[in-house]
């Protein structure tokens, strides 16, 4: 038996890296799902033919998660198509391209696009949780997955905006958890790290990979599979006695730099114990 089998998952922000991956794995292992997207309506339909062509059961809704009656529209369209909701990955969120850009310093900052990021970042998965939990309680066994930033670990003159908000959520991660628990609806907030996800490759240069690269502890840059498969375990009961918790999920990089060259860059001697 599938870990998700007879259940119903809905990942909002599943257009495209790490919310595709985790929509994938969910139906892989038997769930059905509901893709909720803001713009990305390729991505967001090239997600359910993936499903749909692998045997699998899933739907795409457009969804401004700021506005609470789209976020009320899409949870009774999930619930309608196929009668329950179980899971919800919050993965939405307002950095993508240059949406980003405007972000910085706090003496600069744009009080306008300051209430932006908050409302998509913060506000959006509120409204989420708020219009989800009644029918989780209702079906009896409900995961909450939100997703954070590794950003939030130590401070960033660039992200100003975002990292606040990605750092409220943790708050919220864990009113819900204390709120819902007793109920069998837990809560809990994934923090990932660098991913190679399309923005990051579009945006990161080479020589920002390169210093990423020596303060990740692992001898790689994660990818949206690497985050998808803590996702689907949070989402599952094998998960059932966590709650409320904060997951870093970026190859060790905010533990401490590598203070050992790897092994392609030193002498065969030396890789040989010479």
């Amino acid at each position: 038996m599938a870990r998700f089998d007879n259940m119903v998952a809905l990942v909002v922000g599943g257009a495209d890296n790490i919310g595709r991956a985790t929509a994938l794995m969910l139906a892989k292992d038997g769930a059905r799902v509901a893709i909720g997207y803001f713009s990305n309506s390729n991505g967001a339909r090239q997600g359910v033919r993936e499903i749909t062509e692998a045997g699998g059961e899933a739907i795409a809704l457009q969804v401004d998660q700021s506005c609470e009656d789209s976020v009320r529209a899409m949870i009774d369209q999930v619930v309608s198509a196929y009668g329950k909701l179980n899971i919800v990955i919050n993965n939405a969120a307002a950095i993508a391209g240059t949406a980003q850009d405007p972000d910085g310093e706090i003496q600069t900052m744009d009080v306008d696009y300051w209430d932006k990021v908050f409302a998509t970042n913060l506000r959006g998965p509120m409204l989420v949780c708020k219009h989800a939990i009644p029918y989780l309680l209702a079906s009896g066994y409900g995961s909450i997955v939100n997703t954070g930033s590794a950003i939030v670990l130590r401070g960033n003159p660039v992200l100003t905006a975002y990292s606040a908000s990605k750092k409220a959520l943790e708050s919220l991660t864990m009113d819900i958890a204390a709120t819902y628990g007793q109920r069998n609806v837990r809560c809990n907030l994934v923090v990932p790290g660098l991913v190679m996800s399309t923005v990051a490759l579009a945006k990161c240069s080479e020589a920002f990979l390169r210093q990423s690269k020596l303060e990740i502890l692992v001898p790689f840059i994660g990818e949206p599979n690497d985050i998808a498969h803590v996702n689907c375990f949070l989402a599952s009961p094998e998960s059932r006695y966590i709650t409320g918790q904060v997951i870093v999920v970026d190859g060790g990089m905010h533990v401490g730099k590598v203070s050992v060259p790897i092994a392609a860059d030193r002498p065969e001697s030396a890789v040989k114990g010479h």
